[in-house]
């Protein structure tokens, strides 16, 4: 009879374990692409920018820092939210922009100056993205320090 119940107990454990498993495995999200992942819809506002390695952010106008920059991946647009501070209040809280990511370059393109590095171009390299995290690179001219490569990490 203590078989019969140990048997039962170790044949009940396993049906638990088994089961728990195949849900686990069904809630599991499908793994996003990059571009799904910078196209999220959810804004993106920088957190550090460097060049080198060196805090570069005294170089780009404070007014530009607290931008908020949101993809759409269904439609390749996005919007420029110039934030609390404005470099100019004549200019529109928001502009809209197209964009386009490469997944074998890793380049991220836009139709407009979205990340507004001084000496920077419109296509940035994507050095890595998360749902949390963009860090992009560009090769840009500095004045008085020559081609640095600058890395913009933008956060949600």
């Amino acid at each position: 009879m203590k078989t019969f119940h140990k048997l039962s107990y170790l044949l009940s454990l396993v049906c638990i374990v088994s089961f728990s498993s195949c849900h686990q495995d069904e809630d599991k999200d499908p793994v996003k692409s990059d571009a799904e992942l910078i196209g999220s819809g959810i804004a993106w506002k920088f957190s550090t920018v460097t060049a080198s390695g060196l805090d570069a952010s005294s170089f780009i106008d404070e007014c530009l820092l607290d931008n908020l920059i949101t993809f759409t991946y269904s439609s390749k647009t996005g919007v420029v939210d110039a934030g609390p501070i404005k470099c100019d209040e004549s200019d529109p809280q928001t502009e809209e922009f197209t964009w386009r990511y490469n997944d074998s370059t890793k380049i991220l393109s836009f139709d407009s100056d979205v990340i507004d590095i001084p000496g920077a171009a419109s296509d940035l390299k994507v050095i890595s993205v998360t749902s949390a995290e963009l860090v992009l690179s560009q090769n840009v001219a500095l004045p008085g320090f020559g081609t640095q490569e600058v890395i913009v990490t933008l956060i949600h």
